[in-house]
């Protein structure tokens, strides 16, 4: 579960953040994350309330956004989604995480394996770009000082 490191790292931040500034407390965090990173925010957001208990982020509003998944063919300029991806990847590469048969596209657990798994659906090209929707970001902060 990597919700975990992911808001403790959030939190860790935010707590240089508030020492740089002078504040004294977070009245709300907007963190962006990317459809790519498949970011189970139920989880991440207990992390968050969790690991921030004593500190000065404790009870602070959390807000989620999730950030479309975006590639790009360098060779014919074809663009393509998220959805589009999991249709390629299909059954052969996908992972069955529950009992229940949930599944998780394999990028989910290794991103920089795309370009071995993925061509453009357009020209067939393995030279693509994966132009948003990954990654974790802290996007907006409303402090008290």
């Amino acid at each position: 579960m990597h919700e975990w490191s992911l808001a403790e790292a959030v939190i860790n931040s935010l707590i240089r953040l508030a020492e740089d500034r002078g504040a004294t407390a977070f009245e709300e965090v907007e963190i962006t994350h990317g459809e790519i990173m498949e970011l189970d925010t139920l989880v991440f957001r207990t992390a968050f309330r969790e690991l921030s208990k004593g500190t000065l982020v404790e009870g602070t509003r959390l807000v989620l956004k999730e950030e479309k998944a975006k590639f790009k063919c360098n060779n014919c300029g074809a663009e393509w989604d998220f959805e589009t991806v999991e249709k390629i990847l299909s059954e052969e590469f996908s992972v069955i995480e529950e009992p229940s048969g949930t599944k998780e596209s394999a990028l989910h657990f290794l991103p920089n394996l795309a370009p071995a798994l993925l061509k453009c659906p357009s020209c067939k090209s393995r030279d693509f770009d994966l132009a948003s929707g990954k990654g974790l970001r802290i996007s907006k902060v409303v402090m008290r000082t």
